[in-house]
């Protein structure tokens, strides 16, 4: 016979503050002046895309908290295994973007941030995390140089 799983108060606090930040983001979002826009999407189109985002996952997450937990977490003492060196691969893309994003550029810069945190959560494929991220950066850059108008630092800087 099955044993009923329990809910988990502080994950479920978890998915609660995601649900309140992304009501926060949409509430600023919709205080957004209508002619406050820029190149093609206007101002506010970005933070309810979040918000949204933000809700669906917060949804999730305290549906998994009301039935018994996040599903993917270790259930033996809560501690998820490699967590400190998977913190420090993280970390460590974060500082890489920042010191390397005006010396490759942009795409590269976070395809390597990509790459660094893939790399935390377990992956051990790093050209193709690289690559991944790669491609997930171009589009972000476009739309927000196109879309948005706002001046990012070069897709790949001239000397490479």
């Amino acid at each position: 016979m099955a044993v009923p799983r329990t809910g988990v108060p502080t994950q479920l606090a978890v998915g609660l503050g995601l649900i309140a930040l992304s009501a926060v983001l949409a509430l600023g979002a919709y205080r957004f002046p209508p002619e406050m826009g820029f190149v093609i999407l206007p101002a506010y189109v970005y933070p309810y895309v979040v918000a949204g985002f933000l809700a669906v996952v917060g949804a999730v997450l305290s549906y998994q908290a009301l039935t018994g937990g996040f599903r993917e977490l270790d259930s033996g003492n809560g501690v998820i295994a490699g967590g400190k060196a998977g913190a420090a691969w993280v970390t460590g893309g974060l500082v890489g973007v920042a010191v390397l994003i005006n010396l490759i550029g942009f795409v590269l810069a976070a395809g390597l941030l990509f790459a660094c945190s893939a790399r935390g959560f377990g992956s051990r494929h790093p050209l193709r995390d690289l690559a991944i991220g790669i491609a997930l950066t171009l589009p972000i850059y476009w739309l927000f140089n196109a879309g948005l108008g706002v001046s990012l630092p070069p897709l790949v800087n001239t000397w490479i």
